[in-house]
């Protein structure tokens, strides 16, 4: 696929009356990790792209593409370190090689000339199946979270009446308890039209039910 894809920008530029350019492949990866809901994302399945990908680029002779067969193809991936503060979904954090103290995330030769079979055995690549909740991630500001609070709680369909005065939920009586059922409300009735798990980089999905006696909290099925 990355192959199409480069050859792809080679016959537009060609039929643009741009032909014989060389391509630089600023950034290319994939995530080590991610949201319980993004398919794929993981060590194995990133350890795998990066190191073939590493392979293709440092043959010698170069290999090129089919559209170029033995053009040299200068590369970045993408990225270094895991980006552990940066917000949006799971993976956003989750595209480095190394984490972000420095140690390896998987083993990886950006020479491309150790054999897979003397790098340590990777962990298997399945995806989470199960239900999930969505709650406040840690560290969230508090302010941001009341916004985000009131959005959830805005969109109609019952989802926060649970945490109303009286209701199972209101106790504890606090910005992010009622924060933490409202996200999961919001996400397991309006996932299906495209709600996410987000709130601007404030929620976090868990698989761990939060639910306590007799407030039991919305899931989605994954």
């Amino acid at each position: 696929m990355f192959d199409q894809m480069v050859d792809a920008v080679y016959f537009a530029m060609e039929r643009l009356g741009f032909p014989g350019i060389q391509i630089f492949i600023a950034e290319t990866g994939w995530p080590n990790g991610g949201d319980l809901d993004q398919i794929g994302a993981n060590i194995h399945n990133a350890a795998t792209y990066n190191r073939n990908f590493v392979k293709q680029v440092t043959k010698k002779p170069p290999i090129g593409t089919p559209s170029r067969p033995g053009s040299i193809l200068p590369s970045f991936i993408f990225a270094l370190y895991n980006e552990n503060l940066k917000s949006g979904l799971g993976t956003e954090r989750h595209f480095g090689l190394l984490y972000p103290n420095g140690s390896n995330i998987y083993e990886i030769d950006l020479s491309g000339k150790t054999p897979k079979s003397e790098f340590k055995p990777l962990p298997p690549p399945g995806d989470y199946k199960g239900k999930a909740w969505c709650v406040v991630a840690e560290g969230a500001n508090e302010t941001a979270v009341v916004e985000a609070l009131s959005f959830a709680c805005s969109q109609g369909n019952h989802t926060c009446d649970s945490i109303q005065p009286g209701k199972p939920c209101f106790k504890p009586d606090s910005v992010v308890d009622h924060a933490n059922y409202a996200f999961s409300s919001y996400w397991a009735q309006f996932r299906h039209l495209g709600g996410t798990c987000n709130f601007n980089g404030l929620a976090t999905q868990i698989a761990k039910d939060p639910s306590y006696r007799s407030c039991k909290y919305p899931s989605v099925t994954l």
